[in-house]
């Protein structure tokens, strides 16, 4: 289906003490003029190749980033028209704008003392049995130390807790290599313990907290995080900052720290952030990670919603490998922030009142520490966790490595309507059947990414130089409360940019009365002809306005209010569309009223009338 992606998280707080709050935004969020590009099968797969197909569209376009390994680009466009170019160009698969993201910590409780000798350490009080599955662990083996990428706001490095536990990772090439030099030729210059994408440095320090927290969660399900001296870990941290101070990053920066952690040998990824709307980028990220056998864990979301129906991205993506993670209490309630879904969230693990370490001075060994709450808390539990089986039996792909999680719960009945498996992760068990298979040959299903939620078909679309819209179609007749039937059809050609095709009308300045009917989109003028084949009957027709809510036109037919009609927005894709006939009797006119409109939709229409003067 024909689905471009309008808003891919917006606001997102996923790191959030008690009472958890979703900050959102009403509209999308992006970085002014930058776009993430997919290039076709049959196109240089390259960097050098890319850009070089990049500069074909001339200076008002330059390449940000290539990402590696993958047919996708981060572009800077500085025209209308060259970014029309790109939408209409045969070699582009998918367009979509670098989208925002987001994690905003509403509170945070003070700076806490170091745990004192007589503390016990657990997760959360709840039964998850961290400190039995110790027991029965590997020994601590310098040589057998799974790598986990925190995608965070970075890492405080001088924490006592990973600087004595030697948990952060290290790039060995870069450590023992000449300063200012990329001596491992990776294209990042002294990435010695991974790399901060808001500063383009290899400095990865956390100036927001939410980083080091959800690492000190990492770390703490294989040891006594509050124990000093610590000991010595049995992962390796490796902290990718995409996120600044306020916890504000980008989409393209994210994917870039997927591709990192991949070629740096992470075998599980922490993602504790999403947002409400899809990215086919990020996406192809995660199915990246997948071929290469990689674990990737997501916060549910925190705003007390279904994600079955209102679904929450990166947690909703797919993939085999992607574990989506609903936060619970002590108690194994769902804590009253967590998102849930039955067909969307799979485990729940421990998410509320969590002491986890933080970025400070002034604390005593180990350093100091907080605690929040949120599904961001849960997920790198759940993360540790995967870790921990791969380190008991490191053959095991990522799809085996969900089945062992999904496998080793303790099943609640509350959380029946919570998480697809009805239970609350257990390590103890996990590391148990983990154990169960150390002989077991690695077997993975194979995964053709389904991008139907969002097809950003940018070059699908049979346009004119500079178009952005092609062949509009109604497919099927389904029946309706308005009498009538057999099959419509729509064809409209929407001739871009709107300089051309588009009569503008002057927004009124007076003030509606406050009991008159609010529009809920803007609407724009177009002027074009379209042609309404209903029962084999073609009806000239004039479209009077058009908005990401419906489109409304002039007609002598009679057409049928109320008939629920399907439309295709490109004969090259599979996305349809419903549409409900209706008639306004002031304005004399007919309209179709999109029913099921898809973000790519949304942004598609918004970007045909971006500058332009709503009527």
């Amino acid at each position: 289906m024909w689905k471009l992606n309008l808003s891919l998280v917006v606001g997102l707080s996923l790191s959030v003490v008690v009472p958890s709050a979703l900050a959102q935004v009403s509209a999308p969020q992006t970085v002014t003029g930058e776009y993430i590009v997919k290039f076709k099968q049959q196109s240089s797969v390259s960097s050098a190749g890319l850009s070089k197909m990049a500069g074909t569209f001339g200076a008002s376009v330059s390449v940000k980033n290539v990402f590696a390994a993958s047919r996708m680009m981060h572009l800077k466009v500085n025209s209308e028209v060259a970014r029309d170019a790109l939408y209409a160009n045969p070699d582009v698969e998918f367009i979509e704008p670098n989208y925002i993201l987001s994690v905003n910590p509403v509170d945070v409780s003070p700076l806490g003392s170091a745990p004192q000798a007589s503390d016990s350490y657990g997760q959360s009080r709840a039964n998850v049995q961290v400190r039995d599955s110790w027991n029965i662990q590997k020994p601590y083996d310098s040589g057998n130390k799974v790598v986990v990428a925190v995608i965070d706001t970075g890492l405080d490095r001088g924490h006592l807790l990973f600087k004595d536990s030697g948990s952060i990772w290290e790039n060995e090439k870069e450590k023992n290599g000449l300063a200012g030099v990329d001596d491992d030729g990776n294209g990042y210059v002294d990435d010695i313990n991974g790399w901060n994408y808001v500063g383009s440095t290899g400095n990865v320090h956390d100036d927001n907290n939410h980083g080091t927290h959800v690492a000190g969660i990492v770390l703490g399900v294989g040891q006594d995080v509050m124990a000093y001296p610590v000991r010595e870990s049995k992962v390796k941290i490796l902290p990718l900052k995409f996120l600044d101070s306020k916890g504000a990053g980008s989409t393209a920066n994210a994917v870039s720290a997927i591709y990192y952690a991949v070629a740096q040998g992470a075998k599980v990824i922490n993602n504790s952030w999403g947002g409400p709307s899809y990215s086919q980028s990020l996406h192809e990220a995660y199915a990246y990670a997948y071929n290469n056998g990689v674990v990737i864990v997501s916060a549910a979301g925190n705003s007390n919603t279904n994600n079955d129906s209102t679904p929450m991205y990166p947690a909703n993506i797919n993939s085999p490998n992607n574990i989506s993670v609903a936060s619970t209490t002590d108690s194994d309630y769902k804590s009253s922030f967590s998102n849930y879904g039955v067909g969307s969230v799979h485990v729940a693990a421990p998410g509320s009142s969590i002491l986890s370490s933080v970025p400070g001075s002034g604390c005593f060994a180990p350093g100091c520490y907080q605690m929040m709450s949120g599904t961001s808390m849960a997920a790198p539990f759940v993360a540790g966790l995967a870790a921990l089986i791969l380190r008991e039996a490191p053959q095991l792909s990522s799809y085996q490595v969900k089945s062992i999680i999904e496998g080793s719960l303790d099943r609640v009945s509350g959380l029946s309507t919570v998480v697809s498996t009805s239970g609350r992760v257990n390590a103890y068990k996990a590391i148990i059947n983990a154990k169960a298979n150390v002989e077991t040959p690695p077997w993975s299903p194979a995964y053709a990414p389904d991008y139907k939620t969002s097809r950003s078909t940018a070059s699908a679309m049979e346009a004119l130089p500079g178009a952005g819209c092609g062949l509009v179609k109604a497919l099927v007749d389904k029946g309706g409360t308005g009498g009538g039937s057999g099959a419509w059809t729509l064809v409209a050609i929407l001739m871009l940019p709107f300089a051309v095709a588009v009569a503008l009308r002057n927004r009124k300045e007076a003030q509606t009365p406050a009991t008159a009917n609010r529009r809920v989109h803007d609407r724009f003028s177009v002027a074009k002809k379209a042609v309404l084949k209903a029962n084999d009957q073609l009806i000239d027709i004039t479209t009077a306005d058009m908005s990401v809510g419906g489109i409304s036109f002039k007609s002598d037919a009679g057409l049928n209010k109320g008939q629920i009609i399907e439309l295709q927005f490109s004969e090259k894709s599979d996305e349809k569309l419903e549409a409900e006939v209706v008639w306004c009797s002031t304005k004399q006119e007919y309209g179709l009223r999109f029913l099921n409109v898809s973000e790519s939709i949304k942004f598609q229409i918004q970007s045909w009338t971006q500058g332009l003067v709503p009527t």
